[in-house]
């Protein structure tokens, strides 16, 4: 038979510009799909052809294009859903480059975030509760129990991270009260010392990034201790809200299996009595043997806004200069019933205010020094009202005021040349806290949250 001459389009897109490539054989210039002719009938065969991987676009009914189509794309959305589970799984891991076979998941609940120096810079210690569960469980996965560290705030990098006794050995010696833990710097005996309840006393070092428990070797040279410890605490400050020891000294108050009380003061090594103690700490300069410095630290007077008012609103910021006992007993609480009711001993030498009257409600002074003193307080008693914080120097001079956005908790603080550094608690009423590594630029009082510590994340195994 002869052919028929026909315009051919091509049955996929319509177009009638072509190729031919054989015998009866063409290909679409428009989307690349390939046909041929059969003579008599003129039916037109289809063979589809996709470059380009397979996205050249196509246009009609055929079910041949579209079940490919179907297949490239379901097999580009295993491969991106599989993408994305890494990347989502990745940023909650506390390590990104370590994978889901060689990391551990981690729940930790924090009992203590101080800042200390190790190096000369500011880096913050932890110590957390930490239990583990793995998809992928063996006998490689740590003890639950008790771990701590050390964190580079600039970086987040962390320095050290170690088991200190996990919950069974903790158990069996009655180290179990790590939510009532009390830490001091006792700048005396530039030492950090940990209390928990009710007889363990832990030593930290920054500089060796090391905790250890020095309960039993701290009075191994102190015959009086000998029977062992049945209580410990720091000695309370008899100024409860203006951030120093000056106030008693730098001691543990311990308490022997005896019933025999004793306090302790790491600085000079000295035991004392309780009769002793109260003795030693009004002793007139004349009679400590030079063992002084001339000192100041500040303090804050407080009354109502008004006398129909029965909320203290209204501050004084006071500077006391006195000689502090090197590192052993004082009592410099002169001025803990009112400013015109003087007690405590006698090595004070003058005392005077620095500012006047200013408002603000449950106002605290959370840091001072030599240059600076920090203050916290609200401006209202409403539950919701922001935490501000003030900074002043040691004139009483207001040198930035910050107002928080929300309520938080300020805790351990610390300053080198350019930050002031702190612990920042957010308080969730429906979940978790938050905790928080924060800043505050001396110069501006900028703030900047620098780390988040998370309580469910991945770490190496």
């Amino acid at each position: 038979m002869s052919t028929k001459i026909r315009p051919i389009k091509c049955p996929n897109c319509g177009s009638e510009k072509h190729v031919q490539l054989g015998d009866k054989l063409y290909r679409c210039k428009s989307c690349g799909t390939e046909y041929f002719l059969d003579d008599d009938d003129i039916t037109v065969h289809v063979k589809h052809h996709f470059d380009n991987g397979g996205f050249s676009s196509f246009n009609g009914n055929s079910n041949v294009s579209i079940t490919s189509i179907a297949k490239v794309f379901a097999i580009i959305g295993v491969i991106t859903f599989f993408l994305l589970f890494m990347i989502i799984y990745g940023l909650r891991s506390s390590s990104p480059s370590v994978s889901s076979h060689d990391s551990i998941s981690v729940e930790d609940t924090y009992r203590a975030i101080v800042p200390v120096r190790y190096n000369g810079r500011v880096c913050f210690f932890y110590l957390t509760n930490r239990s583990f569960s793995n998809w992928y469980s063996d006998d490689e996965t740590p003890p639950t129990g008790y771990y701590y560290g050390f964190i580079d705030p600039d970086s987040g990098k962390v320095l050290a991270d170690k088991l200190f006794i996990s919950d069974d050995d903790a158990r069996k010696i009655g180290m179990t009260a790590f939510h009532m833990l009390e830490i001091q710097y006792l700048n005396q005996a530039k030492k950090w010392y940990i209390t928990i309840p009710s007889q363990f006393i832990l030593e930290l070092n920054p500089q060796t990034l090391t905790l250890k428990n020095v309960t039993k070797t701290i009075f191994a040279k102190k015959k009086a201790m000998s029977s062992g410890i049945s209580s410990v605490n720091f000695i309370s400050d008899t100024y409860e809200d203006h951030a120093s020891t000056s106030g008693v000294g730098e001691g543990l108050k311990v308490v022997n299996n005896l019933a025999e009380t004793y306090y302790y003061f790491p600085a000079t090594d000295r035991l004392y009595t309780e009769e002793a103690y109260n003795y030693a700490k009004e002793l007139p300069v004349s009679e400590l043997n030079g063992e002084v410095r001339d000192s100041v630290f500040y303090i804050l007077e407080r009354k109502d806004a008004s006398e129909n008012s029965s909320q203290t609103s209204q501050n004084k910021l006071w500077r006391i200069r006195f000689m502090y006992h090197l590192g052993d007993p004082q009592d410099a609480g002169y001025f803990l019933y009112g400013m015109e009711n003087k007690r405590g001993d006698d090595r004070m030498i003058s005392h005077n205010p620095i500012t006047g009257w200013f408002t603000g409600f449950e106002t605290l002074i959370d840091y001072q020094d030599a240059k600076y003193i920090l203050i916290e307080y609200k401006t209202s008693i409403s539950k919701d009202a922001p935490t501000v914080l003030q900074l002043r120097n040691t004139n009483g001079v207001v040198l930035w005021t910050h107002s928080l956005e929300l309520p938080m908790k300020i805790r351990g603080i610390m300053r080198d040349n350019q930050k002031i550094w702190f612990r920042a608690t957010k308080e969730n009423n429906s979940g978790d806290d938050e905790d928080y590594i924060a800043s505050l630029t001396l110069k501006e009082g900028y703030l900047k949250y620098e780390y988040k510590f998370a309580t469910n994340h991945k770490v190496p195994k």
